[in-house]
């Protein structure tokens, strides 16, 4: 047997390896690791030229103050509230404070009213050099903020300006716009309020009046003199006219409170427990033209109207000469000569952590670009996705790239020539000479 029979048979008989199966089995984490450890120079390089570029950056940015303050949302107690608690024993008046009053003032504090005022007081259009009003209000938004406090009704105002002292100034100024605005809705109401009231004391005096004409008229006789009514006609007078008052009281809120408000609620609560009081008062009647009980009864009641109603005017007229603003100064802004933006720190940082994301990306992308050009569909796929692809025009670049080589080609070869031409001359000049 020849040597080269054996080594045929030898390389039969080993077994035949099994073609590689594309793709390979994932390594898991390795996959992601090993491409990052063998490119970490660059992938470090490229986090201290991210995080340096940052650091620069934010030294370049200008220097921003905040100024902050603060206020206390108090419940305030009206002389009006006073009036109509001690209708009815035991009822307490419900303060307009809590989380929803504190929401509503700093709504107000959101709303284009302070926000114009503090345009105009500071005139932020110049000083902030931009175009407008609306362009100042939107800047003017994105840097006033609003922070709650509600276990303390606490509210912070935060301001931030290129200046500190201007800074404190727009956090001061807008508590400031909020009182004043606050102070308009206050007086607004107290005025319907006591303009209602004043309409109704005008009707009830009218009442009374009418009801003493008619007394008079009535006369008097020995069965009502018998029942001594005048006790029991106080009373039940007493008592309508408090139901009246009670029923004047709940329509002027209804003017200025919604039906869901906790000073209507209270209103309702009062009015019913006054009408099952004159439910265990009333007795039947006796409504005959020229009877002197009923009489007694009208005279009654419009006395304790007319002295309900005036005290209720009286309350109003008090309160539109009162401050009822529920806000109270906590801390006021103080000028801050240490900026709070930019932070050069957490600039850098996040240059740092930029910088390693994007290399490795890269790194991680060009990778899988290596590992999927070893399969053959691969190559084929993307061979065939080139093939159907418009061919790649030329840009204003390349072309201009082109016509700079051809006329560096052509000056070279200028040069070249001019270059030959002498040495011609030179070696034809003695041949010349030599000639007769």
């Amino acid at each position: 047997m020849s040597r080269d029979t054996a080594v045929a048979e030898a390389d039969e008989a080993r077994p035949v390896a099994a073609p590689p199966v594309w793709p390979p089995p994932s390594l898991g984490w390795l996959e992601v690791a090993l491409p990052l450890w063998s490119r970490r120079w660059r992938l470090l390089l490229s986090a201290l030229v991210m995080g340096a570029a940052f650091f620069a950056l934010s030294l370049d940015r200008p220097l921003i103050f905040t100024g902050q303050a603060s206020f206390v949302v108090t419940s305030v107690q009206r002389p009006s509230n006073s009036v109509g608690a001690g209708a009815v024993p035991g009822l307490t008046v419900i303060a307009p404070g809590g989380a929803s009053a504190i929401d509503l003032h700093v709504a107000l504090l959101r709303s284009r009213a302070v926000a114009d005022r503090l345009i105009e007081r500071f005139d932020l259009v110049r000083a902030w050099q931009v175009r407008d009003a609306a362009t100042a209000r939107a800047l003017l938004a994105r840097r006033l903020d609003f922070s709650i406090a509600r276990r303390e009704s606490v509210v912070y105002v935060e301001a931030s300006d290129l200046h500190p002292q201007r800074a404190a100034a727009i956090a001061n100024q807008a508590i400031e716009e909020l009182k004043l605005l606050l102070r308009g809705f206050a007086l607004d109401e107290a005025r319907q309020r006591r303009g209602f009231y004043e309409q109704q004391l005008q009707r009830a005096r009218e009442t009374l009046e009418a009801a003493q004409q008619r007394l008079k008229a009535s006369g008097f006789d020995r069965a009502a003199l018998r029942a001594e009514p005048g006790a029991a006609a106080t009373a039940f007078a007493r008592q309508q006219a408090e139901i009246t008052a009670a029923e004047v009281r709940l329509a002027a809120l209804r003017r200025v409170r919604a039906e869901t408000s906790p000073e209507v609620e209270l209103a309702r609560t009062e009015l019913a427990a006054m009408r099952t009081q004159l439910a265990r008062l009333e007795v039947p009647r006796d409504e005959g033209a020229g009877t002197f009980a009923a009489r007694v009864r009208e005279l009654r009641y419009a006395e304790q109207l007319v002295d309900t109603l005036s005290r209720q005017a009286e309350a109003a007229r008090i309160d539109e000469d009162a401050d009822p603003v529920p806000v109270q100064w906590l801390d006021r802004a103080q000028p801050s000569w240490s900026p709070t933006s930019p932070n050069p720190l957490l600039w850098a940082l996040g240059g740092l952590a930029a910088g390693f994301a994007l290399q490795a990306a890269w790194v991680l992308m060009r990778h899988r670009r290596l590992l999927a050009l070893q399969d053959e569909h691969y190559r084929l796929r993307l061979d065939q996705v080139r093939a159907v692809l418009p061919p790649r025009r030329r840009g204003w670049i390349a072309r201009l790239r082109e016509a700079w080589a051809r006329r560096r080609a052509a000056a070279t070869a200028a040069r070249s020539a001019q270059s030959v031409q002498p040495e011609q001359s030179a070696t034809v000049t003695p041949a010349a000479s030599v000639q007769p």
